[in-house]
């Protein structure tokens, strides 16, 4: 029997590297759909399914790998990954090396987070609960949002797993919207609460009003409480040095915040309650380093005279 392309992969496809599933920039949303080569399939033609006969000699429908990758699709785009970063990965994080930067240690310990959660996967392709997260804090430009959607990427389309993004400032005016149209927040709110994974981006960015924070309440204390894990960046220290809560294993001897403006921290900007419960679900880190954007700008042209 002809073996569906599916099953073998194709690690020389330009498009896809092997991974059978090609990512794009929509307009604005990053987006996911099957290799072409897929398509061309004797076996089973593109449609996931085989036709094999069982031990009675009757035929028979199966499912070949194709139905898998189907699936990573679909997770992939109900993601919501932002457009620009949809071919992001943990390799491609550009560190900037200095005695008081810790960039490059940052990259491994996402990978030992995506490792945890690959441990703990399911045959059904769930996560165990109680895997603890991660939070990232540092300064615009740092490689946050890289991190995060690498993390996001990996684990959707290498390994199927059930991950929702999404950046707070974005989520609220999207729950305000709904609220304007007559719709209730928990048709949002539900699929980031029950996801096996939740990245959560730019947390604490906004006017930190009541009902601002009662979202994010509400999204840390559903996770909390149902013990998934949850990732999420800020562009706020933690907390004040005093509160010594910045447990930074890649900075050790920096003091907590790296620099970060300590007038207003997370926990000013989410309250004690979430703010205790995010120290409880995950490490936290600061990401210390220069802005890499300013750092990737190209010369000026030189002005015409």
């Amino acid at each position: 029997m002809t073996v569906c392309l599916a099953e073998t992969g194709m690690p020389s496809c330009p498009l896809c590297r092997g991974e059978d599933i090609v990512t794009l920039a929509g307009s604005e949303r990053a987006e996911a759909s099957l290799c072409q080569h897929l398509s061309q399939c004797k076996s089973c033609g593109g449609t996931g399914f085989l036709r094999t006969r069982d031990a009675a000699g009757y035929e028979v429908m199966g499912h070949c790998a194709r139905s898998g990758i189907v699936r990573r699709v679909s997770r992939f785009n109900e993601m919501a990954l932002p457009a620009r970063f949809h071919d992001v990965r943990l390799a491609s994080y550009e560190a900037r090396g200095g005695p008081h930067n810790n960039q490059r240690q940052m990259r491994g310990i996402v990978e030992e987070l995506r490792d945890h959660l690959i441990d703990a996967k399911r045959p059904d392709g769930s996560i165990e609960p109680g895997v603890r997260g991660l939070g990232l804090s540092g300064t615009p430009g740092v490689g946050k949002t890289h991190l995060l959607c690498a993390l996001a990427r990996e684990l959707t389309i290498d390994h199927g797993m059930l991950v929702r993004y999404a950046d707070f400032s974005n989520l609220l005016w999207g729950l305000k919207s709904r609220f304007e149209q007559g719709s209730g927040e928990g048709a949002l709110l539900a699929p980031l609460i029950e996801a096996d994974v939740l990245i959560l981006d730019e947390v604490g960015k906004g006017k930190a009003s009541e009902w601002d924070i009662s979202i994010v309440d509400a999204l840390v204390a559903g996770r909390y409480n149902r013990r998934k894990t949850i990732v999420f960046a800020t562009n706020y220290a933690f907390a004040d040095t005093a509160g010594s809560v910045d447990m930074n294993r890649a900075a050790s001897g920096t003091r907590a915040g790296g620099g970060l403006n300590h007038l207003e921290t997370l926990k000013d900007r989410v309250h004690d309650r979430v703010f205790s419960r995010l120290c409880e679900m995950c490490e936290l880190v600061t990401v210390i380093g220069p802005d890499q954007r300013k750092v990737a700008l190209p010369e000026s042209p030189r002005s015409l005279r």
